[in-house]
């Protein structure tokens, strides 16, 4: 998809260079404006045409703040990055301002920037709009029928932590489907749209979750889960049916579990988008299940908003964790979650955790729950229980190689952490030998 950029800065120059540094990051085209109220007229009328704005903040006549409150009243709807030579401390007081209104805030950056900086903030656009990337190839709809109607829905489990101590708090079920006898599983992003186009999710959800409780009921009876809790995935669809309470309490009643245990995730934007979703998430809240706000960050959410949802869990989408020891802006995002997650009583957890440099910077955040391919890489069943296993080794100090050996799941795809890592209770059990994958679950 297009990406043009509209750079509103009083310097012609800055508006030049940074022109010269977008362009060579595959953006279509980039367009300058040195007067701020006049960038203001050209996205008023012309808002769908740019999908991301530069702004800079110290400027005549239309400061940045004032230029982007004025952004956020005309409902522009793109990223934007601020770019300022003035101290740090303003800048990040400015994206604080910025994090309280709806607008979309991919960079806050301080000049002279670079190429590797701009290049983080697009990529943020890029896994904030799905219509902008590449979709995988669906399956078809005659296997995911079939797949369905041979029971092939795999749940596969991913562990979340407490960043200091590493004890594990919980549990997201993630949904796979097998295609006949192939070896290799489906990921959501190649049948869920399809499942929602064809009234399928129901069915799909169900059997997702028949084998996911009884699973469960095992899990949970292992020593380090005794206490976890469960999350599950509804839809915007979903969410607006309203049987899901009632049918959620009785797979709790079957399957001897407290509702308290089980947290429904939900996406930002579907929280807000009607009033009978808002009203379905206090039904959830009052039969005591948690309701968790995922993938926080990508949508228009501000902070005064999230105050009033009755929430019990906050997840910073990974497009914030991501390089989060060198990003002020991600800094400061996630201290202003913290002290809103404490207002609330809620738990907050940084998703998307991959990067080492960035587990030893959350390792220093209090309160905060970590997850991702770093902490725990999604898992069927069994090979959920042998990671169990090697984690509570670990704990005891009595993990070696020659474990690995006997552990496929781990030997395979996993190898020990590289020595200049520092130990970590958060790692020390999830050993493989990149650094980086694609977190598409």
């Amino acid at each position: 998809m297009t990406i043009n950029v509209l750079v509103i800065d009083d310097s012609i120059t800055c508006c030049r260079v940074l022109s010269e540094y977008l362009m060579q990051l595959d953006i279509n085209r980039v367009e300058y404006c040195t007067d701020p109220g006049s960038g203001i007229k050209i996205l008023t009328k012309y808002a769908k045409d740019y999908q991301i704005v530069v702004v800079d903040l110290h400027m005549p006549n239309m400061d940045g703040i004032e230029f982007l409150m004025n952004l956020s009243d005309i409902g522009y709807r793109g990223g934007v990055i601020i770019a300022s030579s003035m101290e740090s401390s303003i800048i990040e007081a400015a994206a604080q301002v910025v994090i309280n209104s709806s607008i979309r805030l991919l960079g806050a950056l301080t000049k002279p920037v670079s190429t590797k900086q701009l290049k983080l903030c697009i990529e943020r656009l890029f896994m904030m709009e799905a219509d902008l990337s590449p979709k995988p190839v669906s399956i078809s709809i005659d296997e995911l029928q079939r797949a369905l109607n041979e029971n092939k829905v795999v749940p596969y489990f991913q562990a979340q932590m407490d960043a200091k101590t590493g004890q594990i708090i919980g549990f997201e079920v993630l949904c796979r489907l097998q295609l006949g006898q192939r070896l290799q599983l489906v990921t959501p992003d190649r049948f869920i749209e399809l499942a929602e186009s064809h009234n399928l999710l129901n069915d799909l959800t169900e059997k997702l979750l028949q084998k996911a409780f009884a699973q469960w009921k095992l899990i949970s009876q292992d020593d380090a889960c005794i206490d976890c809790s469960l999350s599950i995935n509804l839809s915007p669809e979903q969410l607006n049916q309203a049987h899901w309470p009632n049918r959620l309490l009785q797979y709790c009643h079957d399957n001897q579990m407290q509702a308290a245990k089980l947290t429904i995730e939900i996406t930002e934007n579907q929280a807000l988008s009607e009033q009978s979703q808002f009203s379905n998430i206090t039904r959830l809240r009052v039969h005591e299940f948690g309701v968790a706000i995922d993938d926080f960050g990508t949508g228009y959410t501000n902070l005064t908003q999230l105050c009033c949802l009755p929430i019990s869990e906050l997840k910073l989408d990974m497009i914030f964790v991501r390089g989060i020891h060198q990003d002020p802006l991600a800094q400061t995002i996630l201290k202003s979650l913290q002290d809103i997650s404490a207002k609330l009583g809620i738990r907050l957890v940084a998703e998307g955790v991959e990067d080492p440099l960035d587990l030893d910077y959350l390792e220093g955040v209090e309160n905060l729950l970590l997850q991702g391919y770093l902490i725990c890489r999604p898992k069927p069943f069994n090979d959920l229980m042998r990671w169990l296993k090697a984690h509570k080794k670990v704990g005891r100090g009595e993990f070696n190689v020659s474990d690995m050996a006997n552990d496929e799941s781990l030997a395979n795809n996993e190898s020990l952490v590289n020595a200049s890592v520092k130990s970590s209770p958060l790692i020390s059990a999830e050993l493989f030998k990149t650094r980086t994958s694609n977190y598409t679950i």
